[in-house]
């Protein structure tokens, strides 16, 4: 009974409540851990076995933005840190550039260089690029666990290394671009500790 009045509010699509085993089996397969999850398949391979690639299982962000326009919603390494909810920030190497006081020029400038160091180094590093402009959600909880609270005029480069035992780095470049940014990543410097 609770599972069909909670069916009846949902827009999506769901298993039978008796099909444990096969939801047990697609839960595993694609790292369900709550509901709604929205994944994004390919085709089946030429030749295949019938197992299809996993072009996004992280759609929320899309869904979110409401921005249609890039589909099938192939997963990029960047993004906007509060849209993507840092999924996988505990998990690797991240990169976060802070401007939460700049204007709209600043912000996209910010975004930009992101995306440029982003899709320079897909070289497959293990390392997701956010940028994070809002003062508020998640970029106000990270600036908190690396004691860095306040909210400057300029970019914040830091790259956050939670699986290293909370380690992180700063950037100390004074000019703020694609080169600066690839170049600390290069030689991040001295290591922090959360």
């Amino acid at each position: 009974a609770g599972f069909d009045e909670y069916w009846a509010e949902m827009t999506f699509c769901a298993l039978p409540f008796e099909e444990r085993a096969a939801k047990s089996g697609l839960a595993k397969r694609f790292g369900v851990q709550g509901i709604p999850k929205l994944i994004i398949l390919g085709p089946v391979p030429e030749g295949g076995t019938g197992d299809r690639p996993v072009i996004n299982d992280n759609l929320r962000p899309v869904i979110e933005g409401g921005d249609f326009s890039d589909f099938p919603f192939v997963q990029k390494p960047y993004g906007d840190l509060d849209a993507s909810g840092g999924e996988d920030i505990n998990d690797k190497k991240c990169l976060v550039v802070f401007l939460e006081n700049g204007d709209d020029d600043e912000q996209e400038e910010v975004v930009g260089v992101v995306k440029a160091v982003a899709e320079e180094r897909n070289d497959g590093d293990d390392i997701s690029y956010y940028w994070c402009t809002n003062p508020k959600g998640l970029g106000e909880r990270v600036r908190a666990a690396i004691k860095m609270a306040e909210v400057g005029d300029d970019p914040l480069v830091v790259l956050l290394d939670i699986p290293d035992r909370g380690g992180f780095y700063v950037s100390t470049e004074s000019d703020f671009g694609k080169e600066s940014v690839l170049k600390f990543l290069g030689a991040p410097g001295e290591r922090k500790q959360m």
